[in-house]
């Protein structure tokens, strides 16, 4: 295989679509912090999506309960999610590459990134994910 080749494949394979979670994970605007949590904890995930209407409006993020409800001693149970949540959404197109979204994530100091198609969510993208991208991308190096 030539060298250009080589190269345009390995940069197709370094785009966020190989590497996001395509499984959505939503609560209502009106949910509490502690549905939020469990909905977390239940999907094995460290954010959600906020819906309002059939929209998303925002995230919420492990960190954000933390420090927008466990670090000012309110009851989770009675915060709702909208007055926590960041927004807007952070987002990238899912042909981006990696390094780029990582650049975004970085300056906006945040750990997870909605992918988008066509304007559209489709995904998710976690700090968690780089794990999977650079075993795939330094375990091909070796061979």
């Amino acid at each position: 295989m030539t060298e250009e080749r080589e190269e345009r494949r390995s940069t197709a394979q370094d785009e966020i679509r190989f590497y996001m979670t395509e499984e959505l994970i939503s609560v209502d605007s009106r949910a509490s912090a502690t549905e939020a949590a469990q909905t977390m904890y239940d999907y094995v995930q460290g954010s959600v999506l906020i819906e309002k209407d059939g929209e998303y409006i925002g995230i919420l993020t492990e960190g954000d309960i933390s420090l927008r409800v466990i670090s000012e001693i309110k009851k989770p149970i009675e915060v709702q999610v909208k007055s926590i949540m960041s927004q807007p959404i952070v987002s990238i197109e899912m042909n981006k590459l990696m390094a780029e979204a990582f650049l975004i994530m970085g300056k906006h100091g945040i750990r997870h990134i909605a992918v988008k198609k066509n304007e559209q969510i489709i995904g998710m993208l976690s700090i968690r994910d780089f794990s999977k991208y650079y075993v795939r991308k330094f375990s091909k190096r070796k061979k």
